[in-house]
């Protein structure tokens, strides 16, 4: 039923073993760049839940994670989490 999907990522977990075995330092700098964009999301997360009344607090709060999953998408960085999907999926299409 998901054979197309699984495929592309497989296809994708390719070319994300050939990064890290190619330029391993890049690879790794941009997982942790991505991973400090989410934790000045979570910053501005808790800054700004802070200052609201509890009732709009959680609406507020998840805006902004939004927020800091698109500053990732944004600066072009690719979280561990993602590579870890494609790659379990590429070793169970083979």
């Amino acid at each position: 039923m998901f054979t197309d999907t699984i495929n592309k990522c497989a296809a994708n977990a390719g070319r994300i073993a050939r990064l890290s075995a190619n330029n391993p330092l890049s690879f790794w700098v941009s997982a942790m760049m991505a991973g400090a964009y989410v934790g000045l999301g979570i910053i501005l997360i808790f800054t700004l839940g802070n200052l609201l009344d509890p009732a709009v607090r959680p609406l507020v709060m998840g805006a902004t994670f939004g927020i800091a999953l698109t500053l990732v998408i944004i600066a072009g960085s690719e979280l561990f989490t993602g590579h870890t999907m494609f790659l379990t999926l590429g070793v169970k299409a083979g």
